[in-house]
């Protein structure tokens, strides 16, 4: 039986990741963001459902994640726009709780957060309402995968590196969490070394 994946954000730079891996593994996939389908033509694009809806809200979005076997939270704010609204409080924090609400509603077993490592002289609020949220998806109804890399680039952009807060390639972090998503039994938290094996 084929199993069906929602993503917040898969046209985003993890996201897409996220969509293609899981296309391969046979998922449907469908795509929830404020934008909805992404430009340009990728063949994977026609193969992903892609939504419109606004999670730093609550509203008619939360029906998609309906059947799901897992949602896949990719959404994160590094730097604040007040002017926009785009607050580290709402961006990373409360937009995860209104999924995790709407994952809840419709029985959705695993919940994918992504989340990030205690990066020297990143901004402290910034950590904070990552790991607000996470102790949040920690007390729900679902299981929880939840993700701390430092930074994330291209596979071309990688480079082999045993520093505690080195960048890892964005296929590495989705494959470990993919992993997760099937093998694990209860919450997990998946730092930079857990990633890196």
């Amino acid at each position: 039986m084929t199993k069906k994946a929602v993503i917040l954000g898969a046209n985003g730079f993890a996201g897409k990741e996220f969509a293609q891996q899981l296309l391969e593994d046979d998922y449907t996939v469908t795509s929830i963001s404020r934008t909805g389908e992404p430009v340009g033509n990728d063949s994977w694009h026609s193969k992903v459902d892609w939504k419109i809806g606004n999670a730093l809200s609550k509203g008619f979005w939360t029906q998609y994640l309906k059947d799901a076997d897992v949602v896949i939270d990719t959404i994160g704010e590094w730097h604040e726009d007040p002017n926009e609204n785009l607050t580290f409080e709402k961006v990373n924090y409360e937009s995860a709780l209104n999924i995790a609400d709407a994952a809840e509603e419709n029985n959705v077993p695993v919940f994918v957060y992504f989340s990030v490592d205690d990066i020297p002289n990143a901004n402290k609020r910034y950590i904070q309402t990552k790991r607000d949220a996470e102790d949040d998806l920690k007390k729900r109804n679902f299981r929880s995968v939840i993700l701390r890399p430092a930074t994330m680039v291209s596979d071309e952009e990688a480079v082999d590196s045993n520093e505690p807060h080195r960048s890892l390639p964005v296929s590495m972090v989705v494959l470990a969490a993919l992993d997760a998503v099937d093998n694990a039994k209860e919450n997990v938290t998946l730092g930079v070394e857990d990633i890196d094996q």
